[in-house]
């Protein structure tokens, strides 16, 4: 039987928003809705099927908020996870002010509710809760029922369980039926007339009313919903217990505080005035894509599960975990960034290299091929973190990966100097790729430094011998006289048509077999498309000096060949259509950085400011912007982008430690 996917309930759907505590994550939507829930790690499962709630005014329908009978505006709480919704009645009269958070140091989401009567007569008001839950991305073998205990809806499959409970007014109603069956009980709940039944079984839906009295004219009553995940019934009652012994005013409070000393711990006051706010919240967002108990990062929270346009994002790349992780160290949250290094140390392949992605518990993700040079930035990561340091126990602890990593690379140089072919950058394809080149060579080095702090000289003398090897190739095979810049890379691997076109201009083409030997692949000799990721020659890996002739020939392509001429930004690389070929926000905070490094200050402004400009209300950065009219057009928020803003932010500012060497450490 072939299974079909509906596309139109799996279609991606990126937040306006989040909020979370690095276990638990939600997605809300600009009108305040929560459509996803990750738990008890930020990429699985995704539990959440609906989370509605409204309010009634008297015998009227409930008015749902996620529908279009409230206006909606919406912010963070200043320098919080705390989202503020505030939704005024199109016709009711009525004005709600929603706040989401989630308890920082307990698997507790909130919502906080201040509803406010901006009429003229007293209105009788019931608050509504409608839910359903997917558990562990599955409508199978789940059950919900009332736990009269707690007063709350416990929806459970196996070992998760979640229960969602209102606090400060008496429970007027419930019950649980089937979704989208004749016992859903969204229809009784939109009606004001739920009758009661008591538990459910597979595709479990609920529904709860509270009784808030009457509320007179230019009076507010606050109400709060709780919802708890567990592992057992006990847990989660115990979770719903504490949270009701005090207000959610006082909930709220702690958790305010608890970020903004979380902001104060790692701050570095930069020129003595004020952080910009985009700093503060690219900080707030990175932490919560980071996962408390293993350190790695997400690249985004999830919103194509089913692969409809990409292949997800909800994974840690090591490419993309590294820029991460060296953005907090330059922001000062050192613990948060040797998280990352802790998991990469854990989960290293025994040959010494890396996967190309990861779940957060470790285990390998879907994968389309290796890309070496996650390996290279993984070594430039461990000793730039320990010269931001000095840690001697981190050199201790990473000492072992660190000498497999470099010693895979070592023994991964081809007869040409370049580090075997793989996948680039892009993950779009396999070649001996400059950039890859770039991050191997910086990696040797960097794994050579570490090295002769330990004493190991034997080593160190190995590894930067073949970072030499490295640089030699990129100098000699990678840049084009002809061109004058550097190629994307050579080597690289195509269709049997690209293959045959080569030949027919007279240009190098070679064939060669897979693995197996069974099947022909075939290459070209050059791919001369001009890449952003040439960028990666100054920095992060240091391989040429931004005044170099021959990079600020390539910068002089880049930006001629790369830049939109609409609505700006930098191109990732000639001929780029993912997505229909935007521009992303990382390639244009790359540029400006080099600009920065090379003394234009002027123009690096220019370009850190357009990046900005490219923001969704609350500051989050996407991974691409609309390449005609500008803003978020895709991927939102990319965790990616806020490292690079943070990096940016500091080069401006002259705060930028990536070039200090081991020795130098503070």
């Amino acid at each position: 039987m072939v299974v079909k996917i509906n596309k139109s309930a799996t279609r991606p759907e990126m937040p306006e928003a989040i909020i979370g505590n690095s276990r638990m994550l939600a997605s809300l939507k600009r009108n305040g809705e929560i459509f996803r829930l990750f738990w008890p790690r930020i990429d699985y499962g995704q539990h959440l099927g609906r989370f509605w709630t409204g309010i009634r005014a008297g015998k009227s329908s409930t008015k749902w908020f996620h529908l279009n009978e409230w206006a909606s505006s919406q912010r963070y709480l200043g320098g919080t996870n705390i989202l503020e919704t505030t939704l005024t009645g199109l016709s009711s009269r009525l004005r709600v002010t929603q706040r989401d958070f989630v308890l920082p140091l307990q698997d507790l989401l909130t919502r906080h509710y201040q509803i406010e009567n901006t009429g003229s007569e007293s209105k009788k008001i019931t608050f509504y809760l409608y839910c359903s839950f997917e558990i562990e991305e599955s409508v199978l073998y789940d059950g919900v029922f009332l736990d009269f205990t707690s007063h709350s809806l416990v929806f459970f499959r196996r070992d998760v369980y979640f229960a969602v409970a209102g606090c400060g007014y008496p429970l007027a109603g419930y019950q649980c039926g089937r979704r989208e069956t004749s016992t859903d009980p969204y229809c009784e709940a939109t009606e004001g007339a739920l009758w009661g039944n008591r538990d459910s079984i597979r595709r479990g839906a609920g529904s709860l009313a509270w009784d808030l009295g009457e509320v007179r004219p230019g009076e507010s009553k606050a109400f709060t919903i709780y919802l708890a995940a567990g592992h057992g019934v006990e847990e989660i009652r115990a979770l719903l217990a504490g949270a009701v012994t005090r207000g959610g005013s006082e909930w709220l409070e702690e958790t305010r505080q608890y970020w903004l000393e979380w902001l104060q711990s790692g701050a570095r006051t930069l020129d003595g005035g004020p952080v910009h706010p985009a700093y503060n919240r690219s900080l707030l967002a990175m932490k919560l894509m980071t996962c408390r108990e293993t350190g790695a990062s997400i690249a985004a929270p999830e919103f194509d599960p089913y692969y409809q346009a990409c292949g997800g994002y909800g994974y840690c790349w090591p490419r993309d975990a590294v820029f991460v992780a060296a953005a907090l160290d330059e922001a000062g949250y050192n613990q948060t960034a040797a998280g990352f290094y802790n998991f990469a140390a854990r989960v290293q392949n025994r040959e010494g290299d890396w996967q190309q992605r990861y779940f957060l518990d470790g285990m390998p993700a879907p994968f389309w091929g290796k890309q070496i040079d996650q390996t290279g930035a993984v070594l430039w990561g461990y000793r730039h973190h320990y010269s931001l340091t000095g840690d001697r126990d981190f050199l201790e602890r990473i000492w072992f990966s660190l000498a497999a990593a470099a010693n895979y690379l070592t023994e991964h140089l081809e007869a040409n100097g370049l580090p075997s072919p793989g996948f680039d950058l892009w993950e779009n394809e396999y070649l001996q790729g400059t950039y890859s080149a770039a991050a191997v060579c910086a990696g040797l080095k960097a794994a050579s430094e570490l090295a002769a702090v330990k004493g190991k000289k034997g080593n160190s003398m190995r590894w930067l011998n073949a970072s030499k090897t490295v640089r030699e190739g990129i100098l000699k095979h990678q840049w084009s006289n002809r061109l004058n810049r550097f190629r994307r890379g050579i080597n690289r691997r195509v269709y049997r048509d690209t293959y045959d076109r080569a030949l027919g201009r007279g240009e190098r083409a070679f064939t060669g077999t897979d693995p197996s030997g069974i099947y022909q692949t075939y290459f070209i000799g050059e791919d001369e498309r001009v890449d952003a990721a040439l960028l990666g020659l100054v920095f992060p890996f240091a391989v040429l000096d931004p005044l170099d002739d021959r990079m600020e020939a390539t910068v002089r392509a880049i930006e001629e060949k790369l830049w939109n001429r609409g609505a700006g930004g930098l191109y990732r690389y000639e001929g780029d259509n993912y997505r229909e070929g935007n521009p992303w926000l990382i390639t244009t905070f790359w540029l400006s950085i080099y600009h920065c490094l090379a003394g234009n200050r002027a123009r690096a402004s220019d370009l850190y400011k357009w990046c900005l400009n490219q923001a969704n209300q609350h500051l989050l950065l996407p991974e691409q912007a609309c390449k005609n009219s500008g803003g978020p057009a895709w991927v939102m928020p990319l965790n990616w982008s806020h490292a690079m803003f943070i990096l940016t932010h500091l080069a401006l500012h002259g705060r930028l430690q990536h070039l200090k060497k081991p020795g130098q450490e503070k």
